[in-house]
């Protein structure tokens, strides 16, 4: 498959970066800016010494779980990260390499996404890490968007969940702790199908949790109208201080469905409105602009997937969970996009 056509949207900081997109290889692409699109529409209608990873972890790893991880619906014992690294469009070195910087730094939660096809050089580092298994909480996707009717959407959600577990093999992965369909299927049968192959690769206890990415309402409830479906633990949206949609996150709580931003610091950095203010209101804290905008998400009941290719970066958009905003400065934040 084609893989990359790319959209600058500032998926994290710092560096001009990337966000993942489909291939382009249809007049019907469902892009995440048309997705982002549907999505307005539908919710204002709706390691050991021995090993390669040095074992003293960033601030978030020395505070209690509670303040920096979330139990999701499914009630996996295994708590899900507020932080997680997703890894973008690069080699399979490259993303060995980052993998393990942001191991050494702190990171227990990643994305990593079939779009970047980088899974095999992400799944090896966690190996050569030394890290304990158990300890990490990792997410591969499925792409399945195009195929049409319940059948065809089952039938390449199936071939996708395995691909997922052959790249992942490259490290001795043989389970996962989520799988997320990148985006949904083009109508509520397609949809269905898609989570039909999920409940299937549940049943076979390759994956704990189910989730989902850039769900609107309605296709959500395609899939919760029946009564007896796995829940989506996760719905990922782009989410953040310069993008959050009225009732965002209300429906996907309504749902009891956790969000996890795609897109946390877009439009949110250098010298326009929101950097200038966010940097402002940090002084109080000794914290960045972006650590600012990160802890706002936080606050605001969702969590984050982040990315850079700096150590000192990693490091500073992991170190948000010793601070918090007073409800004076999480109101002005969320007015600066009105």
């Amino acid at each position: 498959m084609k893989l990359i056509k790319i959209l600058i949207l500032g998926f994290s900081h710092h560096q001009t970066t990337t966000a993942l997109q489909l291939p382009s290889s249809s007049s019907t692409e469902i892009t995440r800016r048309t997705a982002v699109s549907n999505l307005i529409a539908s919710s204002t209608a709706a390691a050991a010494s021995s090993s390669l990873i040095n074992p003293h972890f960033a601030v978030a790893n020395e505070l209690p779980v509670s303040y920096t991880a979330v139990t999701l619906n499914s009630q996996n014992k295994k708590a899900f990260p507020l932080a997680s690294f997703g890894l973008q469009i690069y080699n399979d070195d490259t993303a060995y390499k980052l993998t393990l910087t942001a191991l050494e730094v702190g990171y227990r939660n990643f994305f990593a996404s079939v779009l970047a096809g980088n899974q095999k050089g992400f799944a090896r580092a966690i190996k050569d890490s030394g890290i304990p298994r158990d300890e990490l909480y990792i997410c591969g996707t499925v792409l399945s968007n195009r195929a049409k009717g319940e059948d065809a959407a089952y039938k390449k959600t199936a071939q996708g969940c395995l691909e997922n577990m052959e790249a992942f093999s490259a490290g001795k992965i043989d389970n996962l702790d989520m799988i997320m369909l990148d985006y949904p299927g083009p109508n509520d049968e397609s949809v269905r199908g898609q989570w039909k192959a999920f409940e299937e690769m549940k049943a076979n206890k390759l994956v704990d949790d189910l989730a989902v990415s850039n769900f609107s309402p309605v296709q959500l409830d395609a899939i919760l109208v029946n009564p007896d479906a796995t829940k989506p633990t996760v719905n990922q949206l782009p989410f953040s201080v310069a993008y959050h949609p009225r009732d965002i996150l209300e429906y996907n709580a309504k749902r009891g469905i956790h969000v996890q931003s795609w897109s946390p610091l877009s439009k949110v950095l250098g010298k326009g409105m929101y950097g200038t203010e966010l940097a402002y209101i940090g002084k109080n804290y000794k914290k960045s602009a972006a650590q600012v905008a990160l802890r706002w998400i936080v606050q605001s009941g969702a969590s984050f997937c982040t990315q850079s290719r700096s150590k000192i970066h990693f490091e500073e958009d992991l170190d948000v969970f010793d601070f918090e905003l007073t409800d004076e400065e999480m109101k002005s934040i969320r007015q600066l996009a009105a």
